[in-house]
């Protein structure tokens, strides 16, 4: 940080004063931290247990709540969910002096704001807990602006959706509990809002409305609400999970998932352009985790790409992947012929097609396979596997050429690495890696320990912007 950077920084945090419950058994540790956040200018309680912060937020209204994670009645981890189901928007940050991935990832995946390892430098709790505020501050007022928006709209009903141009549903009330936030994202499927649902302590979602040419086609709404079904039961942590689907007359066809925080792997290209081989290796290794989990219960992804994989960042631990869009791609193919297009929208993505499927086979799970090769291909030099001047040309280098070397774009590449993404992107679905967990052995000697410092971490205030899907955190990395 610079001189001129300094005064900023400090402004933000004299504006960012709350009132914090510090929560850890071990009292010279508590007592510490409660010293140091009160010196800073916060209104500051203490809980010796988890059951008694518990007690405490349910009568007091915090801004915030930090809490140790190792606690004998009930843990960090176990305060965080609890706290989440009554207070979705109260962000809760951890600390531990015995770090752990598996922990890390529970954190993440209960939406945990931070994820922070002992002993902590009072600069840096100070500035978790004062941003950790201002999110706290805006999703507050967020939420006083959607219910003063409310009674507006009771006062002023609005027009019908199809009068109201590119964002139709804002405003919406839907199936009687989603309030319809701003539009995130449009893709072939339909286009993604943030909501809150009303019924449930305002808790933050996000939600996809199908367009109305895919709604219209029952058949294909089934198929869709079967495969979510599907892919809501196997409950990996590297997978957005989906919370609830509604497709009755009386409104439109919509997907409620998890609303995320971060960025998508696409967008950390477009910034930063080849990423490391370690780095690359290690998010790749999540997305096999999440497609071995899905191949179990027999859901193909198909449509694997670097704007499907979401990124999170908890403090030192980043780059925890979110594998989103399931299920989308399988549906559009199958919708293919009813031409559900629309102008300027492309159903799939071309670049990144298995060659089986681009001739019209087909795909098994080593489409998904060959997937994750041209997604590390892309994140590893910057540029897209094959590049066309035309759909139809697309598809015919895809089927009958090879992309540019990898050895020759990144020689200084580990040859070991370049051959498992060859293998991954085999012509022949055969000669590459028969199962996801196949692939990822053979990637591990490569995947960075989450204990490594030199990462580049995800911006946790970062929006999904036009990613197809949304954003919340999760996700082990498969070993």
């Amino acid at each position: 940080m610079t001189r001129n950077q300094a005064p900023t920084l400090e402004s933000e945090r004299d504006s960012a004063r709350g009132c914090v419950l510090v929560v850890d058994d071990n009292q010279a540790l508590r007592r510490a931290v409660a010293k140091m956040l009160r010196r800073a200018g916060h209104e500051v309680m203490e809980a010796e247990s988890g059951t008694e912060a518990a007690e405490l937020i349910a009568c007091h209204a915090f801004d915030v709540v930090v809490s140790d994670i190792a606690m004998p009645d009930m843990d960090g981890i176990e305060l965080l969910e609890l706290t989440h189901r009554r207070e979705p928007d109260l962000p809760v940050l951890l600390m531990t002096g015995m770090p752990k991935l598996e922990t890390a990832v529970k954190a993440v995946e209960y939406g945990a704001f931070e994820y922070l390892v002992k002993p902590v430098e009072p600069a840096k709790l100070e500035e978790s807990v004062a941003r950790a505020i201002r999110q706290h501050q805006s999703s507050s007022a967020r939420r006083q602006a959607l219910e003063s928006a409310e009674r507006l709209r009771d006062a002023h009903p609005p027009s019908s959706p199809s009068q109201r141009g590119d964002c139709p549903w804002t405003g919406e009330l839907l199936a009687g509990r989603y309030r319809v936030g701003r539009l995130i994202g449009a893709g072939g499927m339909g286009s993604v809002y943030e909501a809150v649902r009303e019924d449930l302590g305002h808790m933050r979602v996000a939600i996809k409305v199908l367009h109305a040419g895919v709604a219209a086609h029952l058949e294909l709404v089934q198929r869709f609400r079967r495969e979510a079904e599907l892919v809501a039961a196997i409950e990996h942590p590297n997978i957005v999970k989906i919370l609830d689907f509604d497709a009755a007359a009386s409104g439109p066809t919509f997907l409620v998932m998890e609303l995320l925080h971060g960025l998508t792997l696409g967008q950390a290209i477009k910034r930063e352009g080849r990423l490391p081989a370690e780095r690359v290796a290690f998010i790749a290794s999540q997305v096999l985790g999440a497609l071995g989990a899905a191949h179990a219960a027999h859901v193909i992804h198909r449509d694997l790409k670097p704007d499907n994989v979401f990124l999170m960042a908890m403090s030192g631990l980043g780059d925890i992947v979110k594998l989103l869009d399931f299920g989308a791609a399988k549906l559009l193919a199958a919708s293919e012929e009813r031409k559900l297009t629309q102008t300027g929208v492309v159903l799939g993505t071309p670049a990144y097609m298995a060659p089986e499927y681009a001739r019209g086979g087909s795909v098994d799970e080593r489409g998904d396979i060959y997937g994750v090769g041209c997604v590390m291909y892309e994140a590893l030099t910057g540029q897209e596997p094959f590049v066309a001047e035309n759909y139809n040309a697309l598809l015919f280098l895809i089927q009958d050429q090879t992309a540019h070397p990898l050895a020759a774009l990144r020689p200084e590449l580990p040859p070991g690495l370049i051959e498992v993404v060859d293998r991954a992107m085999a012509k022949d679905p055969a000669e590459r890696f028969q199962s996801a967990q196949a692939m990822a052995d053979a990637l591990a000697p490569w995947v960075v320990p989450e204990s490594s410092p030199g990462r580049t971490v995800a911006a946790p205030d970062e929006d999904l912007g036009t990613a197809p899907t949304l954003l919340t955190p999760s996700g082990p990395p498969a070993r």
